[in-house]
C-alpha cells in the first residue's frame, strides 16, 4: 500500500477524515516511526550493497541505514566474522600490521568493517544487511513488507490517540501493535524467523561440522 492509502485508512479508523487536528506530515511521521520500530525489532528490511575495495585500505563504513550485517563477501567469497581478540591471534597482537592479501575475515567496530588481511586489489565487496527504512513522503514506496502495512496503523492510531489525550484508545492500539500474536511486532518477528529458515527445517547448526576455524575452511 502507498503512504497516501495508509493515511486514509488511519484517518478512517480514528474517525478523523478531513480533520485538520492531524496533519498529513504528522501522520507520515508516525508511519515512519512504525516502520523504524518494526525494522529494528523484527529485521524485516533486507538490503544488499556493493562497493569496491582499495588496495591498502582496511576500513569500510557500514552502508547507509544499516542496522546489522548478515553476510560479507569479497570478490564473491564469504568472509568470516571475527572478534578483535581473534584478530590479535592473526596479527600477533600487532593491530597496526599492514600485511596485504586476499581478505578472509572481518571485524566490526563503530559501524565500520575491518578486513584482514588488508585488501591488496580493487574488487567487489558485497554487504548483506538488515536496514532501517528511508524517511517517508506521500509518494514513497514503503520498504516494510506489504503483508505488514495494515499492521502499521495500530502504531499510527496509538500516536494519534495519545495526541488526542484519549489514553484508553492509545493503550488499546499500542497493545495491538506490541502484543497481539497475530499482527504487529509479534507476527513480524515470527515471519522473519521463518523466512531465515527458507525451505529447511528448524534446527541448531553445529559449527564444528561446518569446517570453519580461525584459519578459515578446513
Amino acid at each position: 500500500m502507498t503512504p497516501a492509502e495508509l493515511e486514509t485508512h488511519a484517518r478512517r479508523r480514528y474517525n478523523a477524515s478531513g480533520d485538520t487536528f492531524f496533519s498529513q506530515e504528522e501522520i507520515l511521521s508516525y508511519l515512519y516511526h512504525a516502520c523504524l520500530n518494526m525494522a529494528r525489532e523484527a529485521l524485516v528490511i533486507e538490503r544488499t550493497y556493493t562497493t569496491t575495495t582499495v588496495a591498502g585500505t582496511q576500513e569500510y563504513s557500514y552502508p547507509t541505514n544499516t542496522i546489522s550485517i548478515k553476510r560479507v563477501t569479497y570478490n564473491g567469497s564469504k568472509l568470516q566474522p571475527i572478534t578483535f581478540r581473534e584478530d590479535d591471534a592473526l596479527t600477533g597482537y600487532n593491530q597496526g600490521t599492514s600485511t596485504q592479501g586476499t581478505p578472509q575475515y572481518y571485524a566490526i567496530w563503530n559501524e565500520t568493517l575491518y578486513l584482514r588481511p588488508i585488501p591488496d586489489s580493487a574488487v567487489t565487496l558485497k554487504v548483506f544487511s538488515y536496514s532501517e527504512p528511508q524517511s517517508i513522503s506521500i509518494t514513497s514506496t514503503l520498504e516494510v513488507p506489504s503483508l505488514f502495512h495494515m499492521d502499521l496503523l495500530d502504531f499510527v492510531n496509538a500516536e494519534m490517540a495519545a495526541k488526542d489525550e484519549n489514553w484508553r484508545k492509545a493503550d488499546y492500539y499500542m497493545d495491538q501493535w506490541m502484543n497481539n500474536p497475530l499482527k504487529g511486532l509479534q507476527a513480524a518477528k515470527r515471519w522473519s524467523q521463518k523466512k531465515k529458515r527458507g525451505d529447511s527445517f528448524a534446527g541448531v547448526q553445529d559449527e564444528e561440522r561446518l569446517g570453519v576455524s580461525i584459519l578459515g575452511m578446513v
